[in-house]
C-alpha cells in the first residue's frame, strides 16, 4: 500500500509535477528522493530496490564507526557484520520505503554527535543537525530526538560559560533548519497552509490510541483500511463533525485532539494499551505493516535462515547497556534509544517504525558478547552464570506470544496474489489470470483476490467474463468495488441506466470514493442529466479525487452547466479545467 502511494507519488515529481501533493500529507523526503531515481533512469524498479540495498550496505559500515567510536574496533566490526546478516534490513532494503534512508541519515547524525563530544569540532555539530533535519523529513518523528539533543548538549557543558554553552545546541539546531524549513516553506507558500512536515500526524496519533487500537497496526471502526479510504475518511469525518471546510494542518489538530480526548476519557485503558505497546516494541514477532512479512521471506532461503532475531539483540543489547561505561557519547545514544521508542509507542508498534532502533541495540548487543567474552577470560563464572539466567529469561520472554495475537502466517494465496499484483501493474494480463486463479484455488473466499481477478478480466476486454466475476463477488459479499466494476462494465458498453444503478449501490456502501462519483456524474452527463451529472462531479471533487482526474472533471461539469443555461457557473469551471479564454469563448458561443 505504501509502495504504491510512493511510487505514483514519484512517478508525478519525475514528470515534472513536484509540487503535486502539498502541503505534505506525509513526510516528503523518500518520495523526492525515488522521484529523481525515475528522472535519471525512468521508471522501473530495480534501481530504486538496488540503491536501497547501497544505503543499506553504507549504514553497515556507518555502524561499526560508531561501534568503534563508542567501544573498539571489534565491537564496531561485530555490529557491522551483524548489520550485514541482520534480515530486516535487507527486507526493508528491497523495498520502496523510506526505512533504509531513516536508518542513514538517523546513523549519520548520530556518528557526527559522538565525534563531536570526542574531538569538540562544531562543524560536526552542523552536520549532525543536518542529518537529524534530513531523518525528520524522512519521518518527523525525528524532530523528538533534535530537542533531546540539544538539551543533553546543554547539560554536558555545564561547566563552561552559559555563551559557548548555549552555542552547542543553537550549531545542531542551526545545522537541521536549512532542511526542516525549505519543507515549512513549501506546505506555506505553495500550499497555502502552516503544515510543518506533513499532516498526517493527528490522525496515526488518533488512530494508534483510540479506544479499538490494537496497538500494532493503524485501526478505528470508521476509517477505512486502505489508504485512499483512510485519507478521505481523515477529511471527511473531520468537515463533517466541525461543520465546516478545514486546511490539512486543522485537519491534523482535529485528530489529535480527538486522540488526546480519547486518551483522558479512559486512562486506565490507555495505560493498558501503552504497556501493550510496550510488549509489542521488545517482543521478536516481526509484525506486519503493509504486507505478510512471513510471507515475503517465502521468496528468499537467505531471509528464511533463523540467523539474528529481534529478541537476541535486544537481550544482548540489554547486556551491553547495563555494562557500558558511562561516557557522555554512549549516554546520548541512550537517550536516542529512550526518546525515539517513546515515540514509537505513542502512535502504533510495527516492525517497520522500530527499525531505526535496530543499528544502536547491534552496538550495545556486540558490546555485550564481549562483555561475556572478557568475564570468562577473567574467571567471573558466578557473574557470567547470573546474567546467561537473566538473557535465558530475556529471550524466553520476547519469543512468547503472551497476547496471542501474532497472526502473521505464510499465506500461499497471498504468494500468488502477489505475482498476479505485480504481473497487472506491468500490463501482462494474461500471466496474472494464471496467478489470480492459483492465489483463488488457496483461499477461494477472498473477496479482494475475486475483484482482482474481475479487474484483470476487464484490463483484456473480457467484459461478459468480468461481469461473471464481479457478480459472483456480490453474491458472496454485497461490496462497492463489485458494484462500482459492474457500473464500469456497463459505462463501457453504453448501458448506462444499468450503470447508474450500480454506481448509485456503490454509493450507498462506500460514499466516500471519489471515482464512484465521478463515473457517476460522466455517465448522467453522457446521458444528457445535467442536473445529475453536476451533482455527482461536484461530489467528486468535494471527495479529492486523483489529481488527473480533476481538469476533466471540471470540464464535464462546465459543460453541463451550460447545457442548462448557468454561464457563469460554466466559465468558473472551464477556468478550472485549465482551458483559455479562446476555447471558452468557442463554447459558450
Amino acid at each position: 500500500m505504501d509502495e504504491k502511494y510512493h511510487d505514483e507519488w514519484a512517478q508525478e515529481i519525475a514528470r515534472g509535477e513536484v509540487f503535486n501533493r502539498v502541503p505534505y500529507y506525509r513526510a516528503p523526503a523518500y518520495p523526492y528522493f525515488l522521484g529523481l531515481v525515475y528522472a535519471v533512469f525512468g521508471h522501473d524498479y530495480y534501481i530504486p530496490r538496488l540503491l536501497g540495498i547501497i544505503i543499506g550496505a553504507l549504514s553497515c559500515v556507518l555502524i561499526y564507526l560508531i561501534g568503534d567510536e563508542l567501544f573498539s574496533r571489534r565491537v564496531g566490526i561485530l555490529a557491522g557484520l551483524l548489520a550485514c546478516v541482520y534480515s530486516m534490513f535487507i527486507y526493508f532494503d528491497s523495498l520502496l520505503l523510506s526505512v533504509h534512508l531513516e536508518i542513514f541519515f538517523c546513523v549519520l547524525a548520530l556518528l557526527f554527535l559522538v565525534k563531536w563530544i570526542k574531538i569538540r569540532v562544531n562543524v560536526l555539530l552542523v552536520l549532525a543537525g543536518f542529518f537529524c533535519g534530513l531523518a525528520s523529513i524522512t519521518r518527523p518523528t525525528f524532530l523528538v530526538c533534535i530537542l533531546v539533543f540539544a538539551v543533553y548538549l546543554f547539560i554536558i557543558t555545564h561547566k563552561e560559560e552559559l555563551k559557548e554553552q548555549l552555542k552547542h545546541p543553537v550549531l545542531l539546531i542551526a545545522g537541521s533548519i536549512p532542511v526542516i524549513a525549505s519543507v515549512m516553506i513549501i506546505n506555506l507558500a505553495i500550499g497555502k497552509d502552516n503544515v510543518p512536515l506533513a499532516w498526517n500526524g493527528g490522525i496515526n496519533f488518533y488512530l494508534g490510541n483510540n479506544p479499538a487500537a490494537n496497538g500494532w497496526s493503524a485501526t478505528s471502526p470508521e476509517i477505512k483500511r486502505t489508504w485512499l479510504g483512510g485519507y478521505n475518511d481523515a477529511i471527511i469525518f473531520a468537515e463533517k463533525d466541525m461543520n465546516k471546510k478545514l486546511r490539512p494542518s486543522e485537519i491534523s489538530a482535529y485528530w489529535f485532539q480527538r486522540g488526546l480526548r480519547s486518551i483522558l476519557s479512559r486512562p486506565i485503558e490507555w495505560s493498558v494499551l501503552m504497556l501493550k505497546k510496550i510488549y509489542l516494541l521488545v517482543s521478536s514477532y516481526e509484525l506486519p505493516n503493509n504486507q505478510s512479512i512471513k510471507t515475503y521471506r517465502s521468496f528468499s532461503f537467505f531471509l528464511r535462515i533463523p540467523v539474528l532475531s529481534f529478541g537476541l539483540v535486544l537481550v544482548l543489547a540489554a547486556v551491553g547497556l547495563f555494562t557500558a561505561p558511562g561516557t557522555k557519547p554512549v549516554r546520548i545514544i541512550q537517550l536516542f534509544l529512550i526518546f525515539y521508542a517513546l515515540t514509537i509507542v505513542f502512535f502504533f508498534v510495527p516492525a517497520r517504525y522500530r527499525m531505526p532502533l535496530i543499528p544502536m541495540l547491534l552496538i550495545f548487543a556486540a558490546h555485550g558478547v564481549f562483555w561475556f567474552i572478557d568475564e570468562v577470560k577473567t574467571g567471573q563464572f558466578k557473574r557470567v552464570a547470573f546474567v546467561s539466567g537473566l538473557v535465558i529469561l530475556g529471550l524466553v520472554f520476547v519469543h512468547t506470544d503472551l497476547l496471542a495475537q501474532h497472526s502473521d502466517t505464510i499465506d500461499k494465496s497471498i504468494i500468488h496474489a502477489t505475482y498476479a499484483n505485480y504481473y497487472f501493474d506491468q500490463g501482462k494480463y494474461d500471466k496474472a489470470l494464471v496467478e489470480y486463479h492459483q492465489a483463488l484455488a488457496h483461499d477461494p473466499g477472498s473477496i479482494k483476490t475475486i475483484n482482482a481477478l474481475g479487474d484483470t478480466y476487464f484490463k483484456l476486454g473480457q467484459y461478459n467474463d468480468a461481469r461473471q466475476i464481479f457478480s459472483k463477488s456480490l453474491r458472496m459479499q454485497d461490496n462497492a468495488d463489485a458494484r462500482f466494476k459492474l457500473g464500469l462494465i456497463n459505462f463501457e458498453q453504453n448501458i448506462l441506466d444499468s450503470a447508474q444503478l450500480y454506481f448509485s449501490g456503490a454509493v450507498a456502501l462506500d460514499s466516500t470514493d471519489p471515482m464512484i462519483y465521478y463515473y457517476a456524474g460522466m455517465s448522467y452527463a453522457i446521458d444528457k442529466k445535467p442536473h445529475q451529472a453536476i451533482q455527482y462531479l461536484e461530489l467528486s471533487l468535494r471527495f479529492h479525487p486523483h489529481p488527473r482526474y480533476i481538469s476533466n472533471t471540471h470540464l464535464n461539469i462546465g459543460l453541463s452547466y451550460l447545457e442548462i443555461g448557468n454561464i457563469n457557473k460554466a466559465k468558473e469551471h472551464f477556468i478550472k479545467s485549465g482551458m483559455d479564454q479562446q476555447g471558452i469563448y468557442n463554447l459558450i458561443r
